[in-house]
């Protein structure tokens, strides 16, 4: 019964998503939606912080996936590059659409941020973080890392993300097919052939 509960909570949390956005999502409607109480939905998540988890790391996993990061028989540079560019897919280098990108940050660090904004954007960038931190973990056993795994995880995220401000900033000369030969210029430097 418990785990039929804890589902039908996660259900009701990933209609609101779908219907009204993540910011959306709150312990009193997902009560209401569950059709239980809010204590109730606490006994499962004490925090909104343990519901959004469960609903971000999950979303996480299916957008962006390890590939072939642990076959040693493809070089270690198409792997990285290989997983990275799930962070750019081709809906979001279109640079009408590289604005969601945008309006996540707006909601999280804008003059009109959120409580839920700033929350929602902080877990998605750990995410994003350990799974790319994951990837280089794997490369540093292999010998593979050209740099400190620290500064390759930083580079890595900061070319991700100024990839999608080039592509918002009117008037660039970044284009979306620049994206794919960028990144594999930043990888050469963090990772052996």
């Amino acid at each position: 019964m418990s785990e039929d509960r804890r589902e039908q909570i996660v259900s009701a949390a990933r209609a609101i998503v779908a219907e009204e956005g993540l910011e959306a999502v709150s312990v009193r409607g997902v009560a209401r939606r569950a059709g239980i109480g809010a204590s109730t939905l606490r006994h499962y998540f004490p925090t909104q912080s343990d519901l959004l988890d469960e609903l971000l790391g999950p979303a996480m996993d299916r957008m962006v996936s390890d590939l072939r990061i642990e076959d040693a028989r493809v070089p270690p540079r198409d792997r990285l590059l290989e997983c990275l560019l799930q962070f750019l897919p081709p809906s979001l280098i279109d640079p009408r659409t590289a604005s969601l990108w945008l309006a996540s940050y707006a909601a999280a660090v804008g003059p009109n941020a959120t409580e839920s904004g700033t929350r929602t954007l902080e877990r998605l960038a750990e995410l994003a973080r350990a799974r790319i931190d994951a990837w280089l973990g794997r490369l540093e056993e292999e010998g593979a890392l050209l740099v400190e795994r620290g500064v390759a995880l930083r580079l890595a995220l900061t070319t991700l993300d100024g990839i999608c401000v080039q592509l918002l900033t009117p008037g660039t000369i970044f284009l979306p097919e620049h994206v794919e030969p960028t990144l594999a210029q930043v990888v050469s430097g963090l990772v052996r052939e």
